[in-house]
């Protein structure tokens, strides 16, 4: 029950350690899941759709993951547009990518797959930067010391 009503909203502050550890458990938890619903699947409808399961997976945990950095995020008294702003970026980079294979490309020799292989690179390079930053951010500085606009501190001795 403290795990739903945790996921469930999205105010209040988690520390690092909180951040870490939930980020651990949800992650081996999205593994195993996605494991055991690609193996099932693969038996039935071949390879693709074990693959297509596993993509289900990982967008559906995209939503804990929002709530940690969120959570996280409140806890730096960090704007929250910028949560929801990037964790949009990762949904439509995941559906584009995952589902639509729009970013997946077959070369040839022409000019426009090199373009295109291009746009894709910049692309993926700059969201892989962007998420190390915001790890670093996240995971890494200390929060607000004392009560802010989001809730006390998660630290404060009570």
């Amino acid at each position: 029950m403290k795990w739903i009503r945790f996921f469930g909203n999205f105010e209040g502050r988690i520390p690092r350690k909180t951040f870490w550890l939930a980020n651990i458990v949800v992650f081996v938890f999205e593994a195993i899941v996605a494991a055991i619903a690609a193996a099932s699947v693969e038996g039935f409808a071949g390879e693709t759709a074990g693959d297509m399961t596993m993509h289900i997976v990982t967008f559906a945990f995209l939503y804990p993951q929002f709530v940690l950095a969120l959570k996280r995020a409140h806890d730096l008294e960090m704007s929250s547009q910028v949560i929801y702003a990037w964790y949009i970026v990762l949904a439509v980079y995941s559906v584009l990518v995952r589902f639509a294979g729009w970013l997946w490309i077959n070369l040839t020799q022409n000019i426009y797959s090199l373009v295109v292989l291009a746009f894709v690179f910049v692309f993926i390079f700059v969201v892989g930067i962007v998420s190390l930053a915001l790890l670093i951010e996240l995971g890494f500085r200390r929060g607000t010391r004392g009560s802010n606009r989001f809730g006390p501190d998660p630290l404060a001795k009570t």
